[in-house]
């Protein structure tokens, strides 16, 4: 990082159902990478968000390791937003 400040990680944990919440999660993810890659070039050393999948009986728990504070949060308010959508489609 080239502000030379310590880096933290910071690790987000998602329950993501399999089917249309999965491809949603996808999507989501695909978006939020594209709309933050100014921010992501800042990290030209290091890994900016990197993305492991750890299976659980019916989810997967999609763990994110962000190296932004302002970007998990980011994420995880945009993602609590497009779920919200998914349950309200489904539920209509």
């Amino acid at each position: 990082m080239s502000s030379g400040g310590a880096m933290v990680d910071v690790v987000v944990r998602l329950n993501v159902e399999a089917g249309e919440e999965a491809r949603l999660f996808g999507v989501y993810l695909n978006r939020f990478v594209a709309n933050h890659g100014v921010e992501a070039d800042r990290f030209a050393d290091v890994p900016y968000l990197m993305i492991h999948t750890d299976p659980a009986g019916e989810v997967d728990v999609k763990v994110l390791t962000f190296q932004e504070r302002t970007a998990a949060q980011a994420f995880t308010s945009g993602w609590s937003q497009a779920r919200s959508g998914l349950k309200t489609a489904r539920t209509a």
